[in-house]
């Protein structure tokens, strides 16, 4: 009688354990039909937590036009303590400096690293909110793309 048992045991066990394996095949099968889409980081301008001082003959430094890996031109221009930027005909922002070379525009349109080689060739990245018309709506939105400084 324990043998018959203990062999009804076996068999409940070896059944339930056949249908586990066939339904985690199907679940795998499932998911290889699936895609799956990660969308992109989405970049943003923020606004600085703290400012960061800079001398004025550091900031005189940063002053000038650097070419863009779109073609267009950046221009950082200013007086003393007070520096602007401006991509092509676009406006210009009056900025702030984050660190010892990043600035970010007050209305958050843009944001500028400079990095200095050991050569004296910048580089370096620059966000900037670009206008784009919504499809269908036709309203009017705003995205950040990233560019390169040289």
């Amino acid at each position: 009688m324990k043998m018959q048992w203990l062999l009804g045991m076996a068999l409940c066990a070896a059944a339930l354990g056949g249908q586990a394996q066939q339904a985690q095949q199907g679940q795998q099968g499932q998911q290889g039909d699936e895609s799956v889409t990660i969308p992109a980081p989405r970049l943003t301008i923020d606004q600085p937590v703290r400012r960061n001082y800079i001398d004025p003959v550091e900031l005189r430094e940063y002053r000038g036009s650097y070419e863009l890996s779109n073609g267009q031109i950046l221009k950082l221009t200013g007086v003393g303590l007070i520096i602007y930027g401006e991509v092509g005909d676009m406006g210009q922002h009056r900025m702030v400096a984050t660190r010892k070379n990043t600035f970010v525009a007050l209305d958050r349109k843009l944001q500028v690293r400079i990095n200095r080689a050991e050569d004296g060739e910048p580089g370096g990245e620059v966000l900037m909110a670009v206008p784009y018309q919504v499809a269908g709506s036709g309203e009017i939105a705003e995205r950040v793309v990233r560019l390169a400084a040289r």
